[in-house]
């Protein structure tokens, strides 16, 4: 794994680059197993709403251009300052910057909406709570795979792990395409097809946790 200081420290959306080739066998083989896999459907089921916090609507796009076409009005998307903690709605699905994704100001950002979110969790009934989840921006630059034995990060004694990481939609789709990346802000232009961030989240829904449970 890599340690916090071995992590490249960037300050911004790293467009350029082509993500690493191997992600695409790593993304169609955790959809093959139905404990990292969940259709567009049972997410449409588990979640009352779904929220993407990014710091623009470009790179939300970027990263998550397939979700934005596929869940309509059900999802929507803010920035770290956007969002107010208790005015979230009960049962949404926050989908968090990682905070060891390799964007510094970014990553700081993350983690301080994190502790807000967990503590803002801790006040609610149980019917009521977020499930917080991360994604990766730049992290697919430079993070290890789980075939390697690799894992994202280990920081201060926490490693945020491919234990807890699972991908939505069909098997064998592969890691995405040149129109998932849509159109971006004129600011920020639309990575290229090889750049295309593979749709990977760390933090278990209730489902998945479910199902591991039980088998």
């Amino acid at each position: 794994m890599r340690h916090d200081e071995e992590r490249p420290r960037t300050s911004g959306f790293l467009a350029d680059g082509a993500v690493p080739g191997h992600w695409t066998q790593v993304l169609g083989s955790m959809r093959a197993n139905p404990f990292t896999h969940l259709s567009p459907d049972e997410v449409r089921t588990e979640a009352a709403r779904l929220l993407i916090v990014a710091p623009s609507p470009g790179v939300a796009r970027a990263c998550f251009g397939g979700m934005l076409d596929a869940f309509g009005d059900a999802i929507e998307s803010a920035t770290v300052e956007e969002v107010v903690p208790d005015r979230v709605p009960a049962g949404t699905w926050v989908f968090l910057p990682h905070r060891k994704d390799g964007w510094a100001d970014l990553e700081d950002a993350s983690a301080k909406l994190r502790a807000a979110l967990v503590k803002e969790n801790s006040a609610r009934e149980p019917g009521d709570k977020l499930v917080l989840m991360e994604y990766g921006i730049n992290l697919w630059m430079w993070a290890e795979p789980p075939s390697s034995g690799g894992d994202p990060v280990c920081h201060a004694g926490e490693l945020i792990s491919w234990e807890s990481a699972w991908a939505l939609g069909e098997a064998g789709n592969g890691a995405g395409s040149a129109n998932d990346a849509g159109s971006a802000a004129a600011s920020e232009p639309s990575p290229p097809a090889a750049s295309a961030r593979p749709l990977i989240y760390f933090g278990l829904p209730p489902i998945l946790r479910q199902r591991r449970w039980e088998s």
